[in-house]
């Protein structure tokens, strides 16, 4: 089945195990603030570990940040998603930090 192209972004990294809550917390703010400095990005909202719900079974070493992209019409000329990721992925290099780059709604199916 072809990828869709949701119009945003779903930034997923994996930290190292036993990293400590402060740890996480850092990364998770670095790595948004990284994300932030891409001029098609409107918005960044992370998360890390998991909310007290059964339904999101996530480890305190995963990190989530939905990318709200800009509309392509607003984005520099010529530049691709393919690009666009990885450009991003270029600035979010952390070691320690294994990234991966999904859509949002097609992660969660």
């Amino acid at each position: 089945m072809p990828q869709l192209d949701e119009g945003d972004l779903l930034y997923m990294p994996t930290t190292l195990p036993g990293i400590a809550v402060g740890k996480a917390r850092e990364l998770l703010q670095q790595t948004g603030r990284l994300i932030k400095t891409v001029p098609e990005v409107e918005r960044v909202f992370g998360k890390i570990g998991r909310a007290d719900t059964a339904t999101d079974p996530a480890p305190l070493t995963m990190i989530e940040t939905t990318i709200r992209l800009k509309p392509r019409s607003e984005w520099r000329k010529g530049l691709t998603l393919d690009a666009l990721i990885g450009e991003l992925d270029q600035r979010v290099r952390i070691p320690g930090l294994t990234n991966a780059w999904l859509m949002p709604i097609a992660a969660r199916i």
